[in-house]
């Protein structure tokens, strides 16, 4: 916690120039950083990198949080690292199933990184993999050139730590949530934990397909529990629990007791649209996804 070298509501006055590709750095303590992307969905401009990523500098090498979402978006992510340090990437950790949390892992691997991922993770990227190849390469187009999709290589079924010197970075799967597979990145003597899209803050979250509302409820309890000190969201700038739990876990339990109600009242899938969620319409990206999260949440809840 002493390492700790700004206050929480400073980390956008730290953040230094951000780069075509949208990312701007985030100095957390002396050694760790986040890198964070836009809040806008997928582009060529930000070349599949609308996501928080992070990295760790120690006296053995860099460790990556999240790898991009396109071979360039890997690329633009190892640049904003060299800005900080000229040492080597590693390892490379993949929080969840998302494609820029992995999609750059080739780039890396070339380098002599190893990847990391929860057994949940890497059965989702698996699952995933051609549905997601054809949907980023569709929407970032020319920024997609040269991405070849590489699965994590360690694989962590239970909790893990990494140790280098006086830190320990620790692996704690928590199953599925926004994906197949998430999971949180610890640094128990920093007091800091990267979440992936356990957390969203700053922009609304997104309830897919893919996704488990439920799980992923039970999935931010487990931030809750390591009463973190900075909480590095999936998305938005680093943050306190507090933020976190207002722009995530009261919107999913809001979510879930709103479609419970109407449920038993009769209520169909197209009553969905009757919920006001307009508490929430402060997050980025609300108008594009509000409808389609309360859609998916009904559906979870017809079959449970």
């Amino acid at each position: 916690m002493a390492r700790l070298i700004v206050g929480l509501f400073m980390f956008v006055l730290t953040g230094l120039a951000t780069a075509a590709s949208g990312l701007e750095t985030v100095k957390i303590t002396d050694h760790v950083y986040a890198l964070v992307g836009p809040l806008e969905q997928r582009s060529e401009a930000n070349l599949g990198n609308n996501a928080t990523f992070g990295f760790i500098v120690t006296k053995k090498g860099i460790i990556l949080i999240d790898s991009g979402g396109t071979l360039k978006g890997a690329k633009a992510i190892e640049q904003k690292i060299r800005e900080v340090s000229d040492q080597l990437i590693i390892k490379v950790i993949n929080t969840g199933g998302q494609d820029h949390r992995w999609f750059g892992n080739s780039h890396f691997i070339k380098q002599g990184a190893s990847v990391y991922s929860s057994a949940d993770t890497l059965a989702d990227h698996q699952a995933r993999k051609n549905d997601q190849v054809e949907r980023m390469s569709g929407w970032v187009k020319n920024a997609w050139q040269g991405t070849e999709p590489a699965y994590a290589s360690d694989i962590v079924d239970t909790v893990h730590d990494l140790k280098f010197d006086d830190l320990t970075i620790r692996m704690v799967p928590v199953g599925p949530a926004h994906t197949g597979g998430e999971m949180l990145v610890w640094l128990p003597e920093e007091g800091v934990v990267f979440t992936g899209d356990v957390v969203y803050t700053e922009r609304m979250l997104g309830v897919g397909s893919q996704s488990q509302h439920k799980p992923w409820i039970e999935a931010f309890s487990k931030v809750s529990e390591l009463s973190p000190t900075v909480v590095v969201p999936g998305h938005g700038h680093p943050t306190d629990l507090e933020k976190a739990k207002k722009d995530t876990l009261d919107y999913l339990v809001f979510l879930r007791a709103q479609v419970e109600q109407l449920i038993e009242d009769g209520g169909e899938m197209q009553d969905v649209s009757s919920i006001d969620q307009s508490a929430f319409s402060y997050l980025e990206v609300y108008e594009q996804i509000h409808m389609r999260n309360v859609q998916r949440v009904f559906e979870e809840m017809e079959w449970e």
